[in-house]
């Protein structure tokens, strides 16, 4: 059916081909999702499943981290593709038939299987299944909301007590941060009290009032720095008005939180002439845990003319003060062609002379904002290891750990972004039988970690790591997968090859010699069944509350 449908399509033209590939997206898309659906299946069937379902990377991690792998998407997004899966094989058969005939979209289909994740009763659920499949054969596209909203509405005709709860909104606070585009710049979202939002207002007001009178920050400007102040756990701001005796500057900001940027010495300090001959780059990590904030870099050679070292202080002026204006005279007193004429004259953009740094587990910074991130850090050097011999040790020491962190930026399992700070050091070749060197060592998060420990060694997961801190995987279905370290594209030079690694001597099948998998203290199934039991004893309270007599 499916190949009918791509050739059908191959030969269509305009909205008919728009229409045939929709389709086509979405039947393959069904296909994927049972696929996902029979690596769990297979998993479970193996010997000592029931086992592995109380690990803390269980059954279902080490399936989801797979599918992660091989569908090129987050562990997470495949967590949520495979409940999907599932709901669609074992619950509802009918809507998944409609999927695979490529009827209807995945966003669709995520809705139905979410919004009646409640329904328990099989009969309930079979009647709700035969209700749903009957509807979205003329579903008409509907927002978001709509969709939902129709959805809950057949749901509580098969099982009133099943409806997902909207939440009070004081109920819907929280945090969240928007995606990293590699502006420098992030954007919050932020539900509060009221009262919490009327203090947060007054306090970046007054940590915004610190600095001294010749700061040439707007004061909105200071109170999205005093938000980052107040991050860093800091009582002020730092006073950018370069004056020597400005009396805000003789008390900086000190602070006991860490966050790690990696850039270059050039970046710091800004293109200037040079004075004395070339020196060597030396990679360099600043480390500060009072300001808040810890660079890894490398002096470079500085040999930019004046006119660069003029447009370096000009981007690093541009981050604040108001933006110009346009426009000589207001857009209303202008004709359409004096307008137009006004943008098109205005100075072509020019590369930037301050190269960029990267933040650990996060995109790549301007220059210019990482020098504002610098501001009273402390500069520590990161040492190349070069061919240095390994440590005679289990735990790098600090040199070392420093340096694999700043190559690697990352958890080096493929996919994954957690910051390298946030990791373990493994050894690819474990201790004792592999050597504590640099070309042995790389970050691992703790679930990947874990992963590879428990999940590993033979028909499991396998790595191996090249002296460049290449690394590459081998899943448990023979696949291979490569991760090159997060520095090789803005500091290739700390991918310089370090001494091979050799093995102290022969490597065990596994590992795992007195070592146990830390324990769930429910599975996944039984937190679910939990979730859903307390959602539909919060709702029969409120069926019953409202059926009293007034």
């Amino acid at each position: 059916m499916f190949d009918q449908l791509v050739a059908e399509t191959a030969h269509a033209h305009g909205a008919a081909a728009l229409d045939g590939w929709t389709r086509v997206e979405s039947a393959s898309c069904a296909r994927r999702v049972s696929a996902m659906v029979d690596m769990l299946e297979a998993v479970h069937a193996a010997d000592g499943s029931a086992e592995r379902d109380q690990w803390c990377l269980d059954n279902w991690g080490a399936v989801t981290a797979h599918v992660g792998v091989a569908a090129r998407m987050t562990s997470g997004a495949a967590s949520n593709m495979l409940l999907v899966g599932i709901a669609l094989r074992e619950r509802f058969p009918q809507v998944g038939a409609l999927f695979t005939a490529g009827l209807i979209s995945y966003p669709l289909v995520r809705a139905v299987v979410f919004r009646s994740a409640n329904v328990i009763d099989p009969d309930a659920v079979r009647a709700l299944d035969d209700r749903l499949a009957e509807a979205l054969r003329d579903w008409e596209p509907l927002s978001v909301d709509k969709t939902e909203k129709t959805i809950d509405a057949m749901v509580a005709e098969v099982d009133p007590l099943a409806l997902r709860r909207r939440e009070a909104q004081a109920r819907d606070r929280g945090v969240a941060f928007g995606p990293e585009d590699g502006s420098g710049i992030a954007t919050l979202f932020a539900n509060l009290f009221a009262t919490d939002a009327k203090a947060l207002g007054l306090r970046l007001s007054a940590l915004a009032d610190t600095v001294c009178p010749s700061d040439p920050r707007t004061k909105d400007q200071r109170r999205a720095d005093a938000m980052g102040a107040l991050a860093h756990g800091t009582d002020r701001l730092a006073c950018l008005c370069g004056q020597e005796d400005c009396l805000a500057a003789l008390t900086p900001p000190s602070t006991g939180v860490v966050v790690y940027v990696v850039t270059r010495q050039d970046t710091l300090d800004g293109p200037t002439e040079p004075k004395t001959p070339p020196q060597p780059d030396v990679p360099m990590a600043p480390e500060d845990c009072e300001r808040a904030e810890e660079t890894v870099s490398d002096r470079a050679e500085a040999t930019t003319a004046p006119v660069a070292r003029n447009s370096a202080a000009n981007e690093s002026a541009a981050l604040d003060g108001t933006l110009p204006s346009a426009f000589a005279k207001p857009l209303r007193e202008q004709t359409l062609t004096e307008a137009l004429t006004a943008l098109a004259d205005q100075a072509p953009a020019v590369s930037s002379t301050i190269r960029p740094a990267a933040m650990m587990g996060g995109a790549f910074l301007p220059g210019a904002i990482a020098q504002r991130v610098a501001l009273g850090a402390t500069i520590t050097a990161i040492v190349h290891p070069a061919q240095a011999p390994p440590e005679n040790r289990y735990t790098p020491s600090k040199r070392l750990a420093d340096f694999v962190r700043s190559r690697d930026l990352t958890c080096r399992f493929p996919g994954c972004c957690a910051p390298a700070t946030h990791c373990d050091l493994d050894h690819t070749m474990p201790w004792p039988y592999g050597p504590t060197q640099a070309s042995n060592l790389k970050a691992l998060c703790r679930k990947h970690h874990l992963l590879k420990t428990f999940w590993g060694g033979y028909g499991g997961w396998q790595d191996r790591q090249f002296p460049d801190g290449t690394v590459e995987w081998r899943a448990p279905d023979g696949r291979r997968h490569v991760t090159r370290p997060g520095s090789m594209r803005l500091f290739p030079e700390l991918c310089t090859p370090t001494a091979p690694t050799v093995a102290t001597g022969p490597l065990p099948p596994t590992h795992t010699s007195g070592l146990t998998m830390p324990r769930r203290k429910c599975t996944r199934a039984q937190d679910r069944a939990a979730r859903i039991a307390e959602e539909r004893e919060l709702n029969r309270a409120e069926h019953d509350a409202e059926a009293e007599p007034a």
